[in-house]
């Protein structure tokens, strides 16, 4: 089995949402006031691997420049 990394995680969780969008799913994630459903989160979570995949390249650059 692959290792569970944190771009994979987000990646399940991004395709989670999107089908709970394209469904028509209406969970929410915390309450019934700030109404934060799967189209309000979706964008975070996006940013949040855009941000992870970024940082482990700024990591693999660094690592290459200190080999």
């Amino acid at each position: 089995m692959p290792k569970l990394t944190t771009e994979t995680a987000l990646d399940i969780l991004i395709h989670w949402l999107q089908d709970n969008i394209d469904c028509g799913t209406m969970i929410i994630f915390n309450n019934n006031e700030d109404n934060t459903d799967s189209t309000t989160l979706l964008p975070w979570i996006e940013q949040a691997f855009r941000d992870v995949r970024d940082l482990r390249h700024l990591q693999l650059l660094q690592q290459a420049r200190t080999n």
